[in-house]
């Protein structure tokens, strides 16, 4: 990918129009956070998610997981620029994470699951990594949108393919949240 590429992406991901459609401080007062917690944003991009999970996890850890090597830099920018000495950054291959088992008490994926090659791989990746009663959050666009914003409609899950996918990786069904017109918010629990 070129620079000026990744770049754009970068701008776009973090644009104030996706700020606005995916209310970050309204997302995050949905989840289960406490300072001390440790949450992996999986599919992290530049970092919409990851700093402020690292301000509001100000005692805890936030791993920062991406396939792309430019994500990862975008993130350690932002934390360095914001001080934030709790993020650690890991390269995924896409379905395998390098993460502890049971070393999480949350994860993050946000608009992230529809590009897997293997999501029940990235799942059951994600659930190895969590704590018993540990909580998965996943955030998808809806199916049955269709319009210029987002991936085109044959990439996206519905909301019930996503829930048998977590029930496989061994998630139930804790909380379902209408975000936007755009998408859903799922919270699943180990």
């Amino acid at each position: 990918m070129t620079e000026s590429t990744t770049a754009e992406r970068i701008q776009r991901l973090l644009s104030p129009e996706r700020r606005e459609r995916l209310d970050v401080p309204r997302i995050l007062s949905l989840l289960s956070l406490r300072p001390y917690l440790a949450v992996a944003d999986i599919g992290c991009g530049p970092g919409l998610f990851s700093i402020p999970l690292a301000k509001n996890l100000w005692d805890g850890k936030v791993y920062a997981v991406d396939v792309e090597e430019e994500m990862l830099e975008a993130v350690r920018n932002s934390a360095v620029k914001a001080r934030l000495r709790n993020i650690t950054t890991l390269k995924s291959d896409g379905s395998t994470l390098s993460l502890e088992p049971g070393s999480l008490d949350g994860a993050l994926l946000s608009c992230v699951l529809h590009e897997a090659t293997d999501k029940g791989a990235l799942l059951k990746g994600a659930v190895e990594a969590m704590k018993r009663g540990g909580w998965c959050a996943i955030i998808e666009w809806k199916k049955a949108v269709d319009g210029v914003e987002g991936p085109p409609p044959e990439h996206r899950i519905a909301e019930e393919d996503v829930v048998q996918l977590a029930k496989n990786a061994g998630l139930r069904l804790s909380m379902r949240r209408e975000l936007n017109s755009y998408h859903y918010l799922l919270v699943l629990i180990k």
